[in-house]
């Protein structure tokens, strides 16, 4: 009998050490993404290049459609580049010096990304979810500040956690971060991260694509590209087979006309994105497939970054220590 405890005692000693060596391996891969902007060609390599790659691409769409149908405020949200964007800068000028008209249009005109004009609608947008509300400046002349509510908060860490769900196939070591978004000061990391990364990106990058107009800026068209890239169930990321889509059904998810995506879908085409077949199939050209590939490359890449960034930011354990009792059994040894 004290053989097998003795025996018992050393698997356990054993199985400590190799889990605690490989979250060691797992969290120095993920501290490799930290690279900052703009991503090096290297890491758009490693990640395509990477076997799970197309899983969690596709989870990453799934989750996000998933949320849609859920939070019908994030659903609003989620129907165009512009809301989202105006959401993701909100979390991060607040918790960067404080969320304000005049500092939303600075980030406006600084990216280019949406026109400065835009800024007090977005806000409007977000007071009329009851994601932001007004407080006081005290001082006259000073810019109305808004905060972020409670509800806002909930639904913005809900989607970080869906997103890092998706992030953690490729690598695993996001579960630290991911189990920590109740913490303020780690959603207020990855909020100030993704935030300097998406500013950094836009300086920089060309918003003019013709898969940016006719997806990412029209109601609903982020959504209906969650809906194709999910469809696929191979290794290729985005699907390059014909994909089965219903115009009345993805109408009434979206919750948006027939007549909006059928026009949106005849722009794609005329712009060589895709080939709508009357039968109910899309397939997506040469030029769609690259530009979905990069986009969620890009987006997975950030969320490396921003959970990398967090952990150091915030001190949390980046090397766990190997538990005490395997390291006083592994110098017993030596």
């Amino acid at each position: 009998m004290k053989g097998r405890a003795s025996r018992r005692n050393g698997t356990f000693l054993i199985e400590g050490l190799i889990g605690a060596l490989s979250e060691r391996d797992d969290i120095a891969r993920l501290m490799g993404w930290h690279t900052g902007e703009p991503i090096p060609h290297e890491s758009f390599v490693r990640l395509i290049g990477h076997p799970r790659f197309p899983e969690a691409a596709r989870a990453l769409a799934v989750n996000m459609l998933a949320l849609s149908e859920r939070d019908k405020a994030l659903d609003g949200l989620f129907k165009d580049a512009g809301r989202y964007v105006a959401a993701l800068w909100a979390m991060y000028l607040h918790v960067t010096g404080g969320l304000t008209l005049p500092r939303l249009k600075d980030v406006c005109v600084t990216s280019a990304y949406l026109s400065p004009g835009r800024a007090r609608a977005l806000l409007l947008y977000l007071r009329h979810l009851g994601y932001i509300d007004l407080v006081p400046s005290g001082t006259q002349g000073d810019p109305t500040r808004y905060v972020p509510t409670d509800s806002f908060v909930a639904a913005w860490r809900d989607h970080l956690r869906a997103a890092l769900e998706a992030a953690r196939i490729v690598e695993p070591a996001i579960q630290l971060v991911h189990d920590r978004l109740d913490d303020r000061e780690i959603l207020a990391s990855v909020a100030k991260i993704q935030g300097e990364g998406l500013l950094a990106a836009a300086r920089v990058s060309n918003q003019d694509s013709a898969f940016i107009r006719i997806f990412m800026h029209r109601h609903a068209g982020s959504q209906i590209v969650w809906s194709l890239v999910q469809a696929g169930n191979s290794d290729a990321f985005p699907p390059c087979v014909p994909i089965s889509f219903s115009i009345s059904a993805a109408a009434r998810r979206f919750g948006v006309s027939r007549i909006h995506i059928k026009r949106l879908l005849d722009d794609a085409e005329r712009e060589g994105l895709l080939k709508f077949n009357d039968s109910g199939t899309i397939l997506l050209e040469e030029d769609a497939r690259a530009y979905i590939q990069y986009a969620y490359a890009v987006q997975l890449i950030r969320l490396f970054t921003a959970a990398a960034g967090t952990l150091a930011d915030t001190h949390a354990v980046v090397a766990p220590p190997v538990p005490e009792r395997v390291a006083e059994s592994t110098q017993a040894r030596g």
